[in-house]
């Protein structure tokens, strides 16, 4: 199991991403940075609950990957 954050993800501050503010994630679908915690409580999962798992990437980037949000079909 890898668990990777995106560029500048879970609040963790760098040299290269000292430089970000919010409107590097206004664009995502969740738009903000994330925090240590939320990695954390990802790490816990992987180590507890997700016993069948086995080669997987758990990205935690605030939905970079999945690209910018689209409108869904109205149901009517």
């Amino acid at each position: 199991m890898l668990v990777g954050g995106g560029c500048g993800a879970a609040g963790f501050r760098t040299p290269m991403t000292a430089g970000f503010d919010d409107s590097y994630v206004r664009g995502q679908p969740v738009p903000r940075f994330g925090e240590p915690g939320e990695v954390a409580r990802m790490v816990l999962f992987i180590i507890t609950d997700a016993t069948f798992s086995t080669g997987s990437e758990c990205v935690l980037d605030g939905g970079i990957l999945a690209g910018p949000p689209t409108g869904l079909a109205s149901a009517d």
